[in-house]
This record gives structure tokens, sequence and C-alpha cells, in this order.
């Protein structure tokens, strides 16, 4: 779940179609230069033009673009398009290596925790309420084409305003940062003109539950018995068992898996006195939640039994 600018840029999706089935190199030529001159806008260095320019008929992977567009497959090319437009923003990117204060990162998304920001939980600088878990295995987003993945290790994150989805203490009014003194590892290294270091850093340790939790068993043992039980990892694979088969037994532990989330969540709040903000970062998403990512909700009847139906 990488920081990705292109997700801000505007283009006609029918234009891009009929680009990638006709296959025109003029055309892609065209299409390639009113993109560039939209993300110089969208970054603010339209007067870099000349500049990027030059820098983009260097650039071996666009020069190899150009001269196979003609060649090869639609469906390549619209993959081939969308790795372009990342060079064009690296590209652009280079021509203006300092921060604007745009607010650009901050509004995509928050910031995944790292181990150094510990710290921001144990001085009490920020609570649990204010953090949400993505657990391992579970399904997201993971690039410019939506295609859907699974998490390969635990995130933590802050939480996002509801309303906008932007990071929570990110200040629209004031387009700064309202913790910018004390913002985690993540908001530090970030130089979106140069993805390299966060790069790296993302192939470092993140922060767990399991780092923040461990002085309080009661709260460890609840989180070991809801990730034995309601593993989101166990529930993909079964969701692909169940495209493949329809086999009813499988749709039996689906449902299964989704009663036991709902169970210890209700455990926890009425049990053990979480309510759901802390239960965003104790136990993450609720499963119901989360297999809304694979085109299904969870209804309840009057008997109070779980069905799955196509969400619409």
């Amino acid at each position: 779940m990488k920081h990705n600018s292109s997700h801000s840029i505007k283009l006609d999706p029918t234009r891009l179609q009929d680009l990638f089935q006709s296959g025109n190199r003029k055309d892609f030529v065209a299409e390639a230069r009113h993109a560039l001159r939209q993300i110089l806008v969208k970054l603010q260095v339209e007067g870099h033009y000349d500049q990027v320019i030059t820098l983009v008929k260097r650039d071996p992977f666009y020069r190899e673009l150009n001269n196979t567009w003609e060649e090869i497959e639609p469906s390549v090319r619209s993959q081939k398009w969308y790795e372009l437009m990342d060079r064009f923003i690296q590209i652009a990117y280079s021509t203006r290596p300092y921060c604007l204060r745009c607010g650009e990162c901050c509004r995509l998304e928050s910031p995944s925790l790292h181990l150094e920001d510990a710290r921001l939980l144990a001085t009490g600088f920020i609570s649990t309420r204010q953090i949400y878990t993505l657990r391992r295995g579970e399904p997201v987003r993971l690039n410019l084409e939506g295609k859907l993945g699974t998490l390969p290790s635990e995130l933590i994150k802050f939480k996002e305003d509801q309303e906008r989805g932007y990071c929570r203490f990110y200040s629209e009014q004031e387009k700064s940062c309202c913790i910018y003194e004390n913002r985690p590892l993540q908001c530090r290294i970030q130089q979106c003109w140069n993805p390299e270091p966060l790069e790296k850093l993302w192939q470092e340790q993140k922060l767990t539950r399991r780092d923040i939790l461990k002085s309080d068993q009661d709260l460890m043992d609840l989180l070991e018995l809801h990730d034995e039980r309601c593993d989101p990892e166990r529930l993909n694979n079964l969701f692909i068992q169940l495209h493949k088969t329809r086999d009813m037994k499988v749709l039996d532990q689906v449902l299964e898996i989704l009663r036991q989330d709902v169970a210890i969540r209700t455990l926890a709040r009425t049990k053990m006195n979480l309510d759901e903000e802390e239960l965003d970062f104790l136990l993450g998403r609720p499963l119901t939640e989360i297999v809304r990512s694979y085109g299904l909700r969870v209804e309840m009847d009057l008997d109070g039994v779980y069905h799955l139906v196509e969400d619409r």
C-alpha cells in the first residue's frame, strides 16, 4: 500500500480505453503529453515542462514504450500506461526536490507506524483510539489498477477522517500537520520527489499490536483468541475455495468465522468494557466489513442466522 500520487491524476477513461484499443502511436504521444501537463499542474511545477519533457524523451521506459506501442496487446498497453504515469511523476518530482506543503501525501492516506513510533503511544501522545489495525491476510487495494491483494504483514495506521479520508492529524484549513513535531517515522522520512527512502523503510519491521500490548496479558489473550478463530488469511483462502467449488460446507466455514468475530467483539465490549474505537486497534476491522471487499455483504434473518448476499 505504497503512496502514489497518480491516484490524483484525472484522465478521461473513455479516451484512455480508445487509446489502449487503437494502439495509434501518434495518439499515444499526444495523450502522454496531455497527462504530463496535468501531472505538472498537480505538482505545482507547470513551469518545468521543457525540463521535464527533455528528461522524458531520454527515459528508457518511455522510449521503449513509444517504439513498441502499436505492437503490444491492449491489456498490456493499459498496464504499461499506468507504469508510465509513475515514471512521469518520478521525473517531475525530481525537478522539484523540496516540500511545497501541498498536503497531497496527507490527503491520500494516513501513515503506517514503525517500531520507533511506539514512543508516541508509550508517552501517551496518541492513544489506541486514534489508530487502527490492518491484519496480515486482509484484502486491500494494492495498485493503480485496483487489483485485490492480501497484506503480507500487520499494519497499524493513524485513523483517517471519516468524511474526507485524510489523515486525522492533517488540517485542511492550515494545510499543515497538527502533530508535526511528533509525526511518525514514515512522515519524517517521506520525500515525494524521491521514493527511495520510503521504499527502503517499507521493507523494515512495522509496529504491531503485540509490541504495544505485551504488558497487558488480558488483552494479549483476547488478541490471540481472535487471531486464531478469525484469521483473515484463512477467510481469504476459504473465499477462493468457495469461488472455485461453490461447496456449501466451505460457505458454512466462512459463516462460522464471521459468527466468531461478532461473538468475540461482543465479549470485548460487554465483559472488558472496550469501546468500538479501541476494538479498531485491538481486533482490526470487523470481518463483516472485510467481506465487502469480495463483493459480498452479511445479512441476518429474523432467526439470527447469517447469510452472504451479493453487495450491489
